[in-house]
């Protein structure tokens, strides 16, 4: 794990009940959100392992679609991310699976998103106290860690984007 001060132990200011099933879930999501540049109108999350059979009682679909919208990992809204995503007219659909193909960790989750004609498909992982990483990004592996400040510039055809984590 990627630590940046004594505050990524104690976990990140969130919305609860856990800082792997929501906080990582969010920061995931909200990958997906910038990588889009706003609200996906479509979008297939599959769950792995332990998202995949506690992803209700965690909130973890409720933390994916509030990244998803645009949301921190403290925002209270998250709660209500699901009713939300339909008052913008976001189709969602969940999946669940016991392995992913790509990644060997519990808390997996694989995002397709669609937003006009522009698509993406992330790979996402929750290591923990509030720590996530991108692992894939349209079959590409990657290593992103998305719990310190940094700048990711993507280039998908004659799309440029520069993302920037805060």
């Amino acid at each position: 794990m990627e630590y940046n001060s004594c505050f990524d132990i104690i976990g990140p200011i969130m919305v609860g009940p856990s800082s792997s099933h929501t906080a990582g879930a969010v920061t995931i999501g909200n990958f997906v959100y910038q990588i889009l540049n706003g609200v996906p109108d479509r979008v297939e999350i599959t769950f792995f392992g332990s998202f995949s059979q506690t992803y209700r009682g965690h909130g973890t679909d409720k933390a994916i679609i509030g990244g998803l919208l645009g949301m921190g990992t403290d925002d209270l809204r998250i709660k209500q991310a699901l009713e939300l995503a339909e008052e913008h007219g976001m189709k969602m659909m969940f999946r669940l699976e016991e392995e992913c193909p790509y990644f060997d960790h519990p808390n997996t989750v694989l995002i397709r998103a669609e937003k006009g004609k522009e698509s993406v498909v992330v790979g996402g992982v929750s290591l923990g106290g509030g720590l996530s990483k991108v692992f894939l990004i349209d079959e590409i592996q990657v290593d992103i860690p998305l719990n310190a400040p940094r700048s990711v510039v993507l280039h998908k055809g004659n799309l440029t984007r520069k993302i920037h984590f805060r």
